[in-house]
């Protein structure tokens, strides 16, 4: 039997599903976005939702892991999405797709609107402030997903057949020198929200909200703060954040080793990943390019 590698629900087929899962009627359903994961609109009686389904073969016990954070960190106090619970109580549920089991999670709708590309340092700083929150907040006993030094070893073993020898050689020399760059640091270390940027919070009056913790781990807790440190706007974000919890020298001096390792963690999904699914095509769009040159700046800083 011939078995796709992945499939896309229409509209009614996703209506169907919630309105069987939840009991919830619905009387429109659009597609927000097709990636790694399917990601929905459905407007329902009690307003619009996000509908969430998650690509065969992750994790189910971490997709549930993710809507149990957020009520965790929700229940703290932090403006955060939360997940809706199927009428058992589970907050997770699976569909069965034609590829495989295919994990889903129906969550609220974010309030507000995305801050477009360029903020206020007032917005900076309540950015930092909301981002420091969730960290603090975010204290559980499990957490199913870690990100250290030693997942890095495959990812880079998969981009050399992907690259140039010249970039070859560089990502070598970069890979080589993290582990004593980071290894060995001093740094604070917990739940992170995964993907801290501009893409992932709504302005909602005089509150940001977060969402989206398709990528929270355990990590270092820098490696929130890498990419925002790269923008204009981070110095009203540190002080914001630092309003909250500390944030110390040592982690400042991490963030542009950690800014390599999501580097390298980007260059990987978009040269070797994303082509099983988008195809090669998908290459010409200029992301892998973007971080190839990111990477090559960051060489020139950090190897002299």
């Amino acid at each position: 039997m011939t078995r796709p590698l992945r499939s896309l629900l229409a509209p009614d087929a996703v209506a169907a599903l919630v309105t069987d899962a939840y009991d919830l009627p619905v009387s429109r359903v659009l597609l927000l976005r097709t990636l790694v994961n399917d990601v929905y609109r459905v407007d329902t009686a009690r307003g619009p939702l996000v509908l969430k389904l998650y690509r065969h073969g992750r994790d189910a016990a971490g997709v549930a892991w993710e809507a149990l954070l957020a009520d965790h960190v929700a229940g703290r106090g932090v403006p955060i999405v939360r997940a809706v619970p199927l009428p058992d109580g589970n907050r997770a549920g699976t569909h069965d797709a034609p590829e495989g089991e295919r994990s889903y999670v129906l969550w609220e709708w974010a309030p507000g609107a995305l801050p477009g590309l360029s903020i206020s340092e007032a917005t900076a700083g309540d950015f930092g402030r909301t981002v420091a929150a969730f960290h603090a907040a975010a204290e559980m006993d499990t957490c199913p997903r870690h990100r250290d030094l030693e997942a890095l070893g495959p990812i880079v073993d998969q981009l050399r057949d992907a690259l140039e020898p010249a970039d070859r050689a560089l990502i070598d020399l970069l890979a080589a020198a993290l582990p004593d760059r980071l290894g060995r640091a001093d740094l604070d270390r917990g739940i992170c929200h995964g993907d801290v940027s501009l893409d992932n919070v709504h302005v909602d009056g005089g509150r940001l909200v977060l969402y989206d913790l398709d990528l929270a781990a355990m990590d270092w807790r820098a490696a929130d703060l890498a990419g925002v440190a790269t923008t204009p706007w981070w110095p009203a974000f540190l002080a914001g954040y630092r309003t909250v919890r500390p944030f110390g020298e040592a982690d400042l001096a991490a963030l542009p080793w950690l800014t390599v390792r999501g580097l390298l963690t980007n260059l990987h999904f978009h040269l070797v990943d994303k082509p099983t699914f988008r195809g090669t095509d998908s290459i010409g769009e200029g992301w892998a390019e973007r971080e190839l040159v990111a990477l090559r700046a960051a060489a020139g800083r950090l190897l002299g």
